[in-house]
């Protein structure tokens, strides 16, 4: 469970994947105990995370890890409820209702946010931190009162003691796809279950703002790599971090510059659900901005030698 320096990756000594492990333990832990989790979580997190481990271990094929990624979202629908039955008034005046398309869209819906985390886990402390400042939102501004948000924050914190580059000239543990992927699963079901039913805390739009800048990345790469003549899932160096990296900046100024433009479209989110924006325009402003990033991570793939080195 090492992680090697080479092809994409520019750490400079074989680094433990085992963070992920230890937050694993934690959140099943705190179920053994009879913390209040859902239970009906437990078993989709047991077949995130072992996937996770075995494609740290074997690198397992993409179509293999979307494929269960997606059963553990069917999974978690069928033990908890959970799931996009709304989309909020994404038309002036109606709210959209997902209907027969309730359970499609949110496994597209989880397998994105589960995938975004696990693109920015590139660079010493960026997703860990991503997801603290998230579950810090939904403490601070929204009340979550969830034994969950508490483990994971506590966990993370710990994790992020070692992966950090505080202290110290490289990180000495990284999260690995089991840490990754799991804590995207988790996300993607904290983000839909607080953002559906009369007990909504806030719009599904909101949600998007929530993490914004990851599901810009995770989409663009997507998209951009095909246009380049390059497979959807293949290793490059063109995520955002990648790219602040290239323009000469520090991994830790680059984690700064990150968790700011992000905490500054997360307010920019709730300000727009507290000042009753409407939903179609906070979406017309959130895809507005995507275009925006699709330009200019084309731009930046002109040049080949930065997709390939």
């Amino acid at each position: 469970m090492l992680a090697h320096p080479g092809e994409h990756r520019r750490h400079s000594e074989p680094t433990p994947l085992v963070g992920g492990i230890a937050i694993f333990i934690i959140i099943v832990g705190f179920v053994l105990f009879d913390a209040d989790i859902e239970v009906g979580l437990l078993g989709p997190i047991l077949l995130i995370f072992f996937l996770g481990a075995l494609d740290d271990r074997f690198k397992l094929p993409s179509s293999l890890r979307f494929l269960l990624q997606a059963i553990a979202i069917w999974w978690m629908v069928g033990e908890t409820g959970i799931r996009l039955d709304e989309l909020g008034e994404l038309l002036p005046g109606q709210q959209v209702l997902t209907q027969k398309w309730a359970l499609p869209l949110t496994i597209f819906a989880g397998l994105g946010v589960i995938n975004a985390i696990n693109m920015s886990d590139g660079m010493d402390g960026l997703a860990g931190c991503i997801v603290v400042l998230v579950l810090l939102v939904f403490a601070a501004v929204f009340s979550v009162n969830d034994q969950l948000v508490s483990i994971l924050i506590g966990g993370l914190a710990g994790f992020l003691v070692f992966n950090l580059r505080v202290g110290r000239s490289r990180a000495v543990v990284f999260l690995g796809d089991a840490g990754s992927t799991l804590l995207g699963f988790l996300l993607a079901f904290m983000l839909i279950k607080h953002s559906q039913s009369t007990l909504a805390l806030y719009s599904p739009v909101t949600a998007l703002w929530l993490l914004a800048l990851p599901l810009f990345d995770a989409v663009a790469v997507l998209l951009i790599r095909p246009l380049r003549g390059s497979s959807p899932f293949a290793a490059d160096r063109i995520h955002y971090h990648h790219i602040l990296q290239a323009h000469g900046f520090s991994v830790n100024v680059t984690l700064a510059i990150i968790l700011t433009v992000q905490l500054i479209l997360i307010v920019a989110g709730i300000w727009m659900l507290h000042t009753s924006v409407p939903d179609y325009v906070q979406l017309i402003a959130f895809l507005s901005l995507f275009i925006i990033y699709c330009g200019y991570l084309w731009r930046f793939t002109g040049n080949k030698k930065t997709i390939l080195n």
